[in-house]
């Protein structure tokens, strides 16, 4: 196995992708890939069902082989107690509490989804059973709060497992982090590092670097916290920490490119597209960051 210093000391040169991420544009710009939109698209159709029909659309999301539930893809239903109403692979469990939900990990998702249905909605990430399997694999799903005319608070949601990464998630996650950095200072290191919290999903995972290149939180390589990497390069020379650090404190948010292990495989660096943002925490500017790994 290569050792951290080799393959920091050595991984590949991409130009530097300065597109922000498109805040207000359509779909297609916001999501690359076709399952996503999908699942965006199906949430928001039974949401604008739940708040104009309320209770009497329920029973239509359960009917297989409708719009609403085809195959893996099903629309599901909580209240913001987290009241199971609607849940089309196994009906019978329906009418139960599930806030308390945990997934395969112990990430407590019951929470997570009505965390975002409260903040309007978002995205969760976390490891599922596909309906009949007995392995889980992670699953991204889509949650929108909506309220019916009975008044009912409910939250809406649907996923897709094993989707495809998209760099909406690293924004939102990213944005998160830095939110949470500005309310509870370095004290939030903890959560991020935590695999049980928002921040690990996938293969991806927030980081946090200060602004002359020490690594502060990396729950992947956790051997690098406290080392200074501003000088490492990838194997064609890039400065990778230097150009994303540069990048957000100039600019507020970078998007750059360079060749990464995978959590796991320190010895197999691949490219990875990674989004950094510049947060200021008891004065001082700090980078947040998280990136996609090429497929």
């Amino acid at each position: 196995m290569m050792s951290t210093r080799v393959w920091l000391s050595g991984m590949l040169s991409a130009t530097l992708l300065w597109a922000a991420f498109a805040v207000g544009a359509g779909q297609e710009e916001i999501y690359a890939h076709p399952e996503t939109r999908a699942v965006v698209e199906l949430v928001d159709a039974a949401a604008k069902a739940v708040e104009t029909r309320g209770e009497d659309a329920f029973p239509d999301f359960r009917v297989q082989g409708s719009p609403w539930f085809q195959g893996d893809l099903y629309v599901f239903i909580w209240d913001l107690e987290g009241n199971r109403f609607v849940y089309p692979p196994d009906p019978e469990n329906e009418r139960r509490n599930v806030l308390h939900l945990e997934d395969a990990g112990g990430k407590p998702i019951g929470l997570m989804f009505v965390k975002a249905a409260r903040e309007g909605g978002g995205w969760v990430h976390y490891q599922w059973n596909r309906p009949h399997d007995l392995e889980p694999i992670w699953k991204s799903t889509y949650i929108v709060g909506v309220t019916a005319p009975s008044g009912i608070r409910y939250l809406v949601g649907s996923g897709a497992y094993a989707g495809q990464m998209e760099r909406a998630f690293l924004v939102q996650e990213v944005e998160a982090a830095a939110a949470l950095l500005e309310r509870e200072g370095r004290a939030a290191f903890d959560r991020i590092r935590d695999r049980k919290d928002r921040f690990f999903f996938h293969d991806t995972y927030v980081f946090v670097t200060s602004a002359t290149g020490v690594e502060l939180v990396n729950p992947a390589f956790p051997a690098l916290e406290g080392r200074n990497l501003w000088d490492a390069k990838d194997i064609e020379g890039k400065y990778l920490v230097r150009d994303y650090v540069t990048g957000a404190l100039e600019q507020g948010s970078v998007w750059t490119s360079y060749l990464w292990p995978r959590p796991g495989m320190p010895e197999q660096p691949v490219r990875k597209t990674t989004y950094a943002k510049k947060v200021v925490v008891d004065g001082e500017p700090l980078i947040v960051g998280a990136g996609i790994y090429a497929e």
